[in-house]
């Protein structure tokens, strides 16, 4: 009996270990040619429009809505995605820091994992297409 506790013991030991050791590599996007229903849009839904989230269609923080099929990206600060260019979308920087009194997202949440970030910083960097 001790002999099958100590394998079972030493089985989760052995999961635990392996299985949280590094966040992102539960997370496996492509380096290019982003898919925003495949890849990005469930970022948002479980990180900005979840039911922690400040983005959902009832009531949108800073009226940016990231749990239709279609956002608008254009948000109380203005256009908050700019196609082709990261460096100049606010989703993307507030993605790694607070920025102009606006606190890092997501809010009182851990930050995204980097795989997540690189995926929308990419996903941008392509164009931001939503009809894919």
């Amino acid at each position: 009996m001790l002999a099958v506790l100590l394998v079972l013991v030493q089985s989760l030991w052995q999961l635990a270990c392996t299985s949280g050791t590094a966040p992102d590599q539960q997370f496996n996007y492509p380096d290019s040619n982003l898919s925003f229903r495949e890849h990005i849009r469930p970022i948002f839904l479980s990180s900005c429009a979840n039911q922690q989230g400040c983005h959902i269609s009832s009531d949108p923080a800073g009226l940016l809505d990231l749990e239709t099929d279609q956002p608008t990206f254009t948000g109380q600060s203005g256009l908050d995605v700019v196609p082709f260019n990261p460096q100049q979308s606010l989703l993307y920087r507030l993605l790694l820091r607070e920025e102009a009194g606006i606190p890092r997202m997501p809010l009182n949440q851990a930050p995204l994992p980097e795989a997540q970030i690189q995926a929308i910083r990419q996903w941008i960097a392509e164009g931001a297409n939503t009809d894919n």
